[in-house]
């Protein structure tokens, strides 16, 4: 049996008396992810700041509306620790085979830890949009080509080129945070005792060693994350069972490196 089969397997055990607590947890982060992006979007319209013909921000009302997605962004921002609860949830599954759903406040639970939190998800985020708007092949091509998918599609040579490095952008994107996102967010969830320099910068070699493991094991949902894609509930399935199984095999690797002194 490969690596990959014994961790999954390993997965589908912790999650066994767990579903119904972390779907829960992952609908309601969805629905203030939502909420936020709904109520900036209401403010557009209430605004007549979106024209809702094109759906575009009117030339006079992108000030107003950079100001509304700011805002928005701060509270974002704000309510991050929820995501890094969730991660904390998943770890929990991976350790002790139990969760609870006030797992997903640890987070909040006093300023110190709270404003680290902050810290690490503020320069995490700035390092993931740096590099994903450098290397945004998308955006280069839309620019090159002076067109975008959001016109609409055609069946030309324009169009199947924007869609391929659409796909590219979208592939460059998940390996920037399989390299500097993922293992410092599940590290910080295993043990938030160490400086928060050392998540946000000590565990981008730890990203590079394992990163052909951690491919090999999210190539293994590819099915399932295909189908996600396509439907809503499947994916109330596959994000638990694939993030269950990212953490597990962190904590292996996480294990294996400490016994050898490197981390």
């Amino acid at each position: 049996m490969s690596t990959e089969k014994v961790i999954k397997n390993q997965a589908k055990d912790s999650l066994k008396n767990n579903w119904s607590v972390i779907i829960a947890a992952v609908l309601a982060v969805c629905v203030i992810m939502i909420l936020i992006n709904a109520l900036l979007y209401g403010f557009g319209f209430f605004a007549k700041a979106i024209d809702t013909d094109t759906g575009l921000i009117k030339e006079g009302k992108k000030l107003i509306f950079s100001l509304a997605a700011c805002t928005a962004l701060t509270v974002a921002i704000l309510l991050s620790p929820l995501m890094n609860g969730l991660y904390k949830m998943f770890c929990n599954t991976s350790l002790y085979n139990r969760t609870e759903i006030s797992d997903l406040f640890y987070f909040f639970k006093g300023a110190k830890r709270y404003f680290k939190t902050l810290v690490i998800n503020i320069t995490l985020l700035f390092i993931f949009t740096v590099l994903s708007y450098g290397l945004d092949a998308y955006s280069y091509a839309c620019y090159v080509l002076g067109a975008s998918l959001k016109s609409g599609f055609s069946f030309d040579f324009n169009t199947l080129i924007l869609i391929v490095f659409f796909i590219v952008s979208v592939i460059i994107k998940v390996v920037i945070y399989l390299l500097f996102v993922h293992y410092p967010l599940v590290a910080y969830s295993f043990n938030d005792s160490l400086p928060a320099a050392k998540y946000m910068f000590g565990y981008i070699g730890f990203s590079f060693r394992h990163y052909a493991k951690t491919v090999k094991l999210v190539f293994g949902f590819f099915g399932w994350i295909v189908l996600s894609c396509a439907l809503v509930v499947p994916a109330f399935y596959t994000l638990p069972y694939l993030m269950t199984s990212m953490t597990t095999s962190a904590k292996w690797l996480f294990s294996l490196e400490r016994n050898r002194g490197v981390i």
